[in-house]
């Protein structure tokens, strides 16, 4: 029970946390070409959100 809890938290934090940074690399791209690593990062933070979408859905509907 507790660690469901803290499982929960952690998700939370690690999806704020993500938003967080995606919204910096939107701006250092309007703002000036992003790195390798930061273009990387970009994609994958949108891949994740979308896989993280999904099984939000996923779960809901089964």
């Amino acid at each position: 029970m507790a660690a469901d809890v803290l499982q929960g938290i952690a998700i939370a934090i690690l999806v704020i946390c993500s938003g967080f940074y995606f919204r910096h690399l939107d701006k250092t791209k309007k703002q000036s070409k992003l790195s390798t690593f930061e273009f990387a990062m970009y994609i994958i933070i949108q891949i994740a959100f979308l896989l993280f979408a999904i099984s939000l859905l996923i779960n809901i509907f089964t």
